[in-house]
């Protein structure tokens, strides 16, 4: 038998509250548990019925739905809020995020948007630590219990200054392989407005960065543990926001929350990033122990990548911080390998050989290349080997003791500023 999903409804309108319950009462699952005309009178019930579920209006006299969604996330944090508007703007949409709420509904909207997204949000609720009280720790779905999380997990940025190189395959694929080298890794999709992570891996992204992103101050392990989804290949993943609106909500502050609570549960986390510097970005590379830099063997690719190497020295970036990848790499090309070391007065960390055939068959069919039967063609061996050599170098430095081998920047005045502001 399902769990039941207790709903509140607020609104100002009695009209809307009964056209909404309406539209619920003939779901097995949901109970419509009470009803709220204002903010004041939501925060009282959510209180003392503690709701799974508040439909909350965001125009209401007193209290607003924004006000009372930050209220009832702060008093009530196991209930998730679902904000109702005729308001779609992009604005709109941020401020309910940040105050809490889990989804936004447009009115008027249908019976089956609007059960879709209840039945949505409860899946996706964080998991709740009833046995904290009596010193238990709560049972995390995926996270192996058994093992030890290590003191800090390494996290890797894959990075390409010239789009179209490849970063989303080879950043899955690495993550894969470390997964399948039973180390504890996570891929995130740094990619915040247009992600592709989810589509390559041939996930449904029910959860995503937002889940985590609007509670920076209460991210721990359990949270954690209900927002990310697990591949069948072992990988933990915690994909892009599924609307580009949505990754305003996104900010520099809470990811550095993230990472440090992703450093505390993971071996590796593996950062697919856009090819364009803006804060988030530069953000992403800054807190990254490594970055995998992705070119190619043509002219274009390696221009910019000469720039983001002196953009990288403005940083203060140290030397070994950017591990140079070299990715399909064909002898046809007329710029070889080693005049690509020489140009760039930088070592080749690894080359991956060039296979659209198989590349383009598994990003169509959403499996990865290390995971299906082109696992064991020239560009799945070498890729595997990639993280060999990454998992092989990290610990022989943390070996020597010198895990600390990047420069982090604590400056959060923008790109701009940390370039040309005093230091």
């Amino acid at each position: 038998m399902s769990e039941t999903i207790r709903v509140l409804i607020v609104d100002d309108l009695p009209e809307t509250r009964e056209n909404v319950r309406k539209l619920l009462q003939f779901e097995s699952d949901v109970e419509v548990i009470g009803q709220a005309g204002t903010g004041e009178q939501a925060v009282e019930m959510a209180q003392e019925h503690r709701p799974d579920i508040i439909l909350m209006d965001i125009n209401m006299p007193g209290i607003d739905g924004i006000g009372a969604s930050q209220k009832i996330s702060e008093l009530v944090p196991t209930t998730q809020i679902i904000i109702m508007s005729v308001q779609s703007d992009s604005d709109y949409l941020r401020r309910a995020m940040l105050a809490g709420a889990r989804d936004f509904l447009t009115k008027p909207f249908g019976g089956d948007e609007l059960v879709a997204a209840v039945r949505r949000v409860h899946a996706k609720r964080p998991v709740i630590r009833s046995m904290a009280a009596s010193g238990q720790t709560a049972v995390r779905p995926g996270v192996p219990q058994s093992v030890a999380a290590p003191a800090e997990g390494y996290m890797l940025a894959v990075f390409s200054p010239k789009g179209g190189s490849g970063c989303t395959t080879l950043a899955i694929n690495l993550a894969i392989s470390l997964a399948m080298n039973k180390h504890r890794t996570i891929m995130v999709d740094g990619s915040l407005q247009f992600g592709d992570v989810a589509v390559m891996l041939n996930m449904k992204p029910v959860t995503s960065v937002v889940d985590l992103s609007a509670r920076d101050t209460e991210i721990d392990a359990d949270l954690i543990s209900s927002v990310v989804q697990v591949h069948r290949s072992g990988l933990h993943v915690l994909m892009s926001p599924p609307r580009p609106e949505m990754a305003d909500v996104v900010t520099e502050a809470s990811l550095k929350v993230l990472w440090a609570s992703l450093r505390q549960i993971y071996d590796y986390i593996i950062v697919d990033t856009t090819s364009s510097l803006n804060d988030i970005a530069l953000s992403i590379l800054d807190e990254a122990d490594r970055i995998l830099l992705v070119t190619q063997q043509n002219l274009p690719s390696l221009k910019n990548v000469s720039r983001f190497f002196d953009l990288a020295q403005s940083l203060e970036y140290q030397q070994k911080k950017v591990w140079l990848v070299v990715n399909r790499v064909s002898p046809k090309q007329g710029i070889s390998i080693k005049d690509i070391s020489e140009t760039l007065k930088r070592p080749v960390l690894m080359t991956i050989p060039e296979d659209d055939v198989a590349v383009s068959a598994a990003i169509d069919q959403g499996v990865p290349i290390v995971t299906g039967s082109n696992k064991k063609r020239p560009v799945g061996l070498a890729i595997a080997k990639l993280a060999e050599t990454i998992d092989s170098e990290l610990n022989k430095e943390k070996t020597d003791g010198a895990t600390n081998g990047q420069a982090k920047k604590t400056d959060t005045s923008g790109l701009f500023g940390r370039l040309f502001g005093k230091r």
